[in-house]
């Protein structure tokens, strides 16, 4: 068994955080934002790829309700897709950076889940992981804060509502 020093693990790790970096900075353009969907396929018409597109669009609403964006590397293509607006957002990426980050060593298509935080929350390769990721989204607790804001505003509306026109039901 080979014994590395200290210094060899040290270098490693740094040379795995460079390689890392620019992939990260990209991505820092959508931290606090969007919950960063990556997907990371070998070529475009990848048949898992084409297989976890479909997924995507049959989600679409569930991910736009969640701030999702899908950030897709196809071959030596990167774009990112906001579900919300059914469009590819105006933003660059390096795919060769996403890649060196994201992909699987295997090379098979890579699903990876990064929170509104930048940090990576789970880890895919089907389609059936998506919604695994869309209920793991649901257990956060920044998305639990913000299904309670969205219920106390829903409930503030409806008191406005009430005290401007009065209680519809009053005197029925």
């Amino acid at each position: 068994m080979k014994k590395i020093s200290y210094l060899q693990a040290l270098f490693s790790c740094f040379v795995s955080l460079l390689i890392g970096l620019p992939a990260l900075a990209q991505m820092a353009e959508l931290k606090w934002t969007y919950r960063p969907l990556v997907i990371v396929a070998p070529w475009a018409d990848d048949a898992a790829l084409k297989d976890i597109q479909i997924v995507l669009r049959q989600s679409r609403d569930e991910m736009a309700d969640r701030d999702m964006v899908v950030v897709t590397v196809a071959g030596d293509t990167a774009y990112a897709w906001d579900p919300a607006v059914d469009k590819r957002l105006d933003i660059q990426f390096d795919a060769v950076a996403l890649r060196q980050t994201y992909q699987r060593a295997d090379g098979r298509v890579s699903i990876v889940l990064i929170g509104r935080d930048g940090d990576v929350k789970d880890y895919g390769t089907t389609p059936g992981d998506i919604q695994n990721m869309i209920d793991l989204i649901d257990t956060m607790p920044m998305r639990q804060r913000e299904l309670d804001a969205r219920k106390r505003e829903a409930e503030r509306r409806e008191e406005i509502n009430n005290r401007m026109w009065g209680d519809e039901s009053f005197g029925r």
